[in-house]
C-alpha cells in the first residue's frame, strides 16, 4: 500500500442488502457524514436519557429534571472522531416553546463544551468547534430551569475540509470484517447471501480486505454471508 497517508475512517452497519462503501471516495466541500442516522429514524444508533428522548424521527428536550443528553456512541458513528480537527454540525430546530434550554455538543467530542445557538427560533442552523484530543460519544447535553421545550432534527456532523485536500481521492483502504461474516466482491459485481447462491469472497469475522486502488474501493460492494445477521465493516482510507 505505499506510503500513503491515512484518512478518513467509516463503519458500515447495514449489510442486509449489497452496500458500497459510502464515505470519503468524493470530496464536496467537507469530509463524509460523520453520524449514523442523523435523520433520528425510530431513535436508532442514539441513546436519549432524562429530559432528551428521541421519538417520531425528531429528537426533543422537555423540562422536567433540568437536564438530558442525547448520545451516539464513538462505536455507532459512521466516521470516527479526528484528534484536534475543525467540524460543522448542522441541525434544524423546529416547534421551540416556553424557556429554551442550553444544549451543547459535550466535551467528550468537543476540545471544550460548545452551545446550540436558535434554539428559541425554528430554522436551520450550523455551530464550528474543534475536536478534543480523543473523540469520544457523540453528546448533545441540555439543561434547563424553566418550563420549555424545542425539538431537533436532521442532524448532520462533518469534519471541515482544508484547501489542500480539495477533490482527493482514496488511493488504498483496509477493511476489518466486525460481529459476522460477509461475502463481498471489489469488481463492481453484485454479492449475494449464503441462502441466495452465496456469490463472491468469503470473509469471516476479524478478517482484513485490502483495496489497492481507488477503483476497487469504488466497485466495493458487501453483504452478510447470513441474512441479517448484523455484519459490519469498518474502513480505514488511505491517501
Amino acid at each position: 500500500m505505499g506510503q500513503h497517508q491515512a484518512g478518513t475512517q467509516e463503519k458500515i452497519t447495514t449489510l442486509t442488502s449489497a452496500t458500497g462503501l459510502t464515505a470519503s471516495v468524493y470530496w464536496g466541500t467537507s469530509f463524509g457524514e460523520s453520524l449514523t442516522n442523523g435523520i433520528l429514524t425510530s431513535g436508532t444508533g442514539w441513546t436519549p436519557n432524562a429530559d432528551m428522548a428521541a421519538a417520531g424521527n425528531v429528537a426533543t428536550y422537555t423540562h422536567s429534571t433540568g437536564a438530558g443528553t442525547l448520545t451516539q456512541a464513538a462505536g455507532s458513528m459512521a466516521l470516527t472522531g479526528r484528534s484536534g480537527k475543525v467540524y460543522d454540525f448542522t441541525y434544524t430546530v423546529s416547534s421551540p416553546s416556553g424557556a429554551a434550554p442550553t444544549i451543547v455538543i459535550d466535551d467528550d467530542f468537543a476540545i471544550v463544551d460548545t452551545a446550540l445557538i436558535g434554539l428559541d427560533t425554528a430554522g436551520t442552523y450550523t455551530v464550528r468547534f474543534k475536536t478534543a484530543t480523543t473523540p469520544g460519544d457523540f453528546i448533545l447535553s441540555g439543561t434547563s430551569t424553566a418550563t420549555g421545550a424545542v425539538t431537533l432534527d436532521a442532524l448532520s456532523l462533518k469534519e471541515v475540509q482544508k484547501d489542500g485536500w480539495r477533490n482527493m481521492q482514496p488511493k488504498s483502504a483496509i477493511i476489518t470484517v466486525e460481529t459476522a461474516a460477509i461475502r463481498f466482491c471489489s469488481d463492481s459485481s453484485t454479492p449475494t447471501t449464503t441462502a441466495a447462491g452465496a456469490f463472491g469472497e468469503f470473509a469471516n469475522v476479524g478478517d482484513v480486505i485490502k483495496l489497492d486502488s481507488t477503483q476497487e474501493i469504488i466497485n466495493f460492494r458487501a453483504i452478510n454471508a447470513v441474512a441479517s445477521s448484523g455484519s459490519a465493516i469498518r474502513v480505514t482510507y488511505f491517501y
